[in-house]
């Protein structure tokens, strides 16, 4: 059973795709296409049961196996799991090819099960960071009725994975020389309330009406396929995006990277009625300026996090510049995360995905 696809390729945002998948905690096979190459991610309940690619072939299997167990799969095991490869990869079914093999080598006990959810992790690693490149193609997500057929070596959190992705792929590149950190809020409060900021914030917070944070995107019922991702297209956004910024080069450049996904970012330029538009706007993620006109955005960060409405939304700080000491103010008025401007998609898009789903 379909639930979304499209026969002619088209621009494709596979981090926006995976988020809705999770965030419904769908069950079945996403099936990816794009230049006759093939994704298949088998799914249960939004975790990753398994993910290969047309373009893995066997060599994938052969590298993981020697990185992972290169005392136990000698050239010999390797040659008779070639083989057993080899006649799934000529019928119709070949993207089950890898996840057979797997079984395989636990069935004629070369490998234990714990093992096998090892080889299937590291194979995921590899599938995701090539589907995380594509930009055209087309996809489906079927029903995956014989699942059960398949023992379930491990269950693994897509958000996870796409964080080691990104993190593996920025150490290869390093095209970006700013520093960007990845900090949690911090649990407590004191540090929080180390800066003190004018009058005028604490005004505008006490204004602000305060209403329940929810995310929009929420689980589907028992059955997750009653809806389907193809309506989605024409729906409005899942994700609200305030973004408190005057730069408009930067806000165009957000609405560009944002453009044909599930996150709909509105702008506030205004700091008298920041936080006034906030409550109107229900956010489920705020971008935040450090320096604008009248505003100190470390200081309406430290706020945000006192209020009831805003203290569990993602608040992302973006500078003109970043520093060490930049870095440390994000964590003590407890910021989401800290980036410098220009900003990068890809950090901000894995960020959106890891953030809000």
């Amino acid at each position: 059973m379909v639930l979304a696809g499209t026969i002619t390729q088209k621009t494709l945002h596979p981090l926006t795709l995976l988020a809705q998948l999770v965030g419904r905690q769908v069950s079945g096979e996403l099936l990816v296409v794009s230049n006759d190459v093939r994704w298949s991610l088998w799914l249960q309940r939004g975790k990753l049961l398994f993910a290969t690619s047309s373009q893995n072939g066997f060599d994938a299997l052969r590298f993981e196996g020697r990185q992972l167990f290169p005392e136990t799969l000698s050239d010999l095991v390797l040659a008779q799991l070639q083989l057993y490869h080899r006649q799934y990869t000529h019928q119709s079914n070949d993207l089950t090819a890898d996840y057979r093999a797997i079984r395989w080598l636990v069935e004629q006990e070369h490998i234990a099960f714990d093992q096998a959810g090892q080889f299937i992790r590291a194979l995921a690693v590899t599938t995701l960071t090539s589907l995380l490149r594509v930009n055209r193609g087309s996809y489906e997500v079927n029903s995956f009725s014989n699942i059960v057929d398949y023992p379930t070596f491990c269950t693994l959190d897509i958000r996870t994975l796409v964080e080691q992705c990104h993190q593996e792929s920025a150490s290869l590149t390093k095209r970006d020389n700013t520093p960007i950190s990845d900090m949690p809020a911090p649990k407590s409060s004191k540090v929080a309330q180390a800066s003190v900021p004018g009058s005028d914030i604490n005004t505008l917070l006490k204004q602000a009406s305060p209403t329940t944070f929810e995310t929009s995107l929420q689980a589907l019922g028992s059955d997750p396929f009653t809806s389907t991702l193809a309506n989605k297209s024409s729906a409005s956004p899942s994700y609200q995006l305030v973004c408190i910024d005057s730069d408009d080069q930067c806000l165009q450049e957000l609405r560009g990277y944002l453009e044909d996904t599930v996150f709909s970012i509105t702008s506030v330029d205004d700091v008298a009625t920041a936080v006034a538009d906030l409550a109107k706007c229900q956010p489920d993620l705020i971008m935040l300026t450090t320096s604008m006109e009248g505003l100190n955005g470390f200081d309406l960060c430290s706020h945000l996090r006192r209020h009831p409405q805003y203290k569990d939304v993602p608040i992302i700080l973006m500078a003109r510049k970043t520093s060490i000491i930049g870095q440390l103010r994000a964590k003590f008025c407890g910021a989401s995360y800290y980036i410098g401007k220009p900003i990068n998609r890809t950090k901000l898009m894995v960020k959106l995905f890891t953030l809000l789903v």
